[in-house]
Order: C-alpha cells, then structure tokens, then sequence
C-alpha cells in the first residue's frame, strides 16, 4: 500500500492547534471524487422543496447514513494516514452530512458545532471532535468557500455572546438576511481549497461559508472524527457513543467501519448537550 506523504505535519498540526484549523491537500483521488459526486448528486436531486426551504442557509443536511459510500469514506485510507500524520492514532467517528450550496444562494450562517461546554475539557487546546471537510468542487468566495475566525476555538470573540442557537430554523431558513450571523467580521479568513483537498477543524471553531453565486452546486461532505476518544471524559464517551444509527447503512458497512466506531461500556449518564461556551471563554 502506498501511504499518502502529508507535507509539513508538524506545521499543520500546530496550526490547527493554535488557529483551529488547517488544510491537507490532494487526499481524494479522482475516481472516489467522481464517485462522491454521483452519489450527492442524486440525493441532492431527490430533495423535496420544502427540504431545500428549510435549509436554505447550508443548502442541505443530509445524513451520510442515507448511502453506504459514505461508510468507505469514513475509512478512507488517505485520510486516516492524514490523521495519522498528524499524531491522531486511533481516531473514533460519529457522524457526517451532505451539506451543498445551490446556484445563487445566501451564505452559511456563522456557528460553531461544539456541545460538550459543560466540561472543562472543553476549554482547553486539544481538540475534543474534528471536522473533516470534503469539498467536491474548487471553492472560492464566489461559490461559497470556508470562512472561519482564527482562533475562536479557543478565544472569545463578539460573535460569541450575539449567534442564536446554532443550526436553528430562523437561521436556516434565512428568515433575516441582515442578521449578523450573516455578516463579515474582523479576523475571519477565506479558506478556498481544490476539489479532492481537505479541511480539519477544530468543533469548536466559529465559521461560516460565503453565499454562491455560481451558477453550480458547491458540495461539501463534513465527517465528525474525536481524535483523543479513549481521553474524554465518561460522560463525553457515553453521549457519543450512542450516537450510532442505520437508515441506508448494512451490517457489513458498519463492520467496514468497525474499528473507528466510537464504543463507551459505561452505564453512566451522557454530558449534557450544550453548545453556548461558558464564561471560561475567555
């Protein structure tokens, strides 16, 4: 097996430490690309109206559990050898969506995806949950690209104490364009990447994605990794480790994925799901 060469990994590694983000470039090859897009494309064709209503802002959320593909993806090997490059040796995953931006639609409201805030471990460097972002298309601001606060993961920043509760249906629906949800802020950074590149995040990062004024869908599949699983606390380990679901996904699909099931033996209670950070935010 020919194992992908991440350039500069300690570089990368600090920086998604420090700023909360950092980008690997050419993990998927061309005929998984083409793959993706097939299979996105479908579901995104057999949305309902009302389902693109709804979603306006992000475009779509649809469940990765909705096509076996995306169980080989969440094992793709190019990808764990980047974790792995990174220092993440046994990586646990949780969940994924389809998230994709029509022509001509608004941007991607600004919110960060954390809900573990009740425990101190969540205010500290090392990353609790990861996004992995897929982009399917070249992005740039034009058609939608990544923005994120540099930082914000671990900072304070204003945005904090004014965002309603992330992902709700005002926001989605884009109910107020003039929202500062919506809106630039100081210190945020376009992250424009090509097709086949990707995109780890810290959970807790602020960010947001331009509107698209192509005249093309830009696809993005975002998988939920937990880098220090067997690290967390108990309660953080029982939440995600209840998570599992099955919707389009076989026995075999899940045994594909069996060895980053995220698996918590413990009977105790879950953490209680918050996602506004506390005052330790500093």
């Amino acid at each position: 097996m020919i194992v992908m060469r991440v350039e500069k990994p300690k570089e990368k590694y600090d920086r998604l430490i420090a700023d909360g983000y950092c980008v690997v470039e050419n993990v998927l090859k061309e005929e998984m690309l083409e793959r993706l897009r097939l299979v996105t494309d479908q579901l995104l064709d057999a949305q309902t109206e009302d389902e693109r209503a709804a979603h306006r802002s992000s475009g779509s959320m649809i469940s990765v559990y909705m096509h076996p593909l995306f169980a080989e993806l969440v094992v793709y090997p190019r990808a764990l050898q980047a974790l792995e490059a990174l220092g993440f040796l046994r990586p646990k995953w949780s969940s994924g969506y389809v998230i994709s931006k029509p022509p001509q639609s608004p941007p991607l409201f600004w919110h960060q995806d954390w809900w573990g805030w009740n425990d101190p471990c969540s205010y500290t460097a090392l990353p609790q949950q990861l996004f992995l972002m897929y982009y399917l298309v070249d992005t740039t601001p034009h058609n939608g690209c990544l923005r994120v606060i540099s930082g914000s993961h671990l900072n304070r920043h204003p945005l904090h104490d004014i965002l309603p509760s992330a992902h709700g249906e005002a926001l989605q629906r884009v109910d107020n364009p003039d929202h500062p949800a919506y809106q630039h802020f100081s210190g945020e950074v376009d992250i424009p990447v090509k097709a086949g590149d990707l995109v780890i995040g810290d959970s807790r990062l602020l960010h947001a994605s331009h509107g698209n004024q192509s005249d093309k869908r830009r696809t993005v599949i975002t998988l939920w990794y937990h880098p220090f699983f067997a690290l967390l606390p108990i309660g953080m380990q029982a939440h995600i480790g209840r998570l599992r679901q099955r919707l389009a996904w076989s026995e075999t699909d899940w045994k594909r994925i069996n060895e980053l099931v995220p698996v918590c033996e413990s009977n105790v209670e879950s953490l209680k799901w918050n996602r506004n950070p506390g005052p330790e935010l500093k």
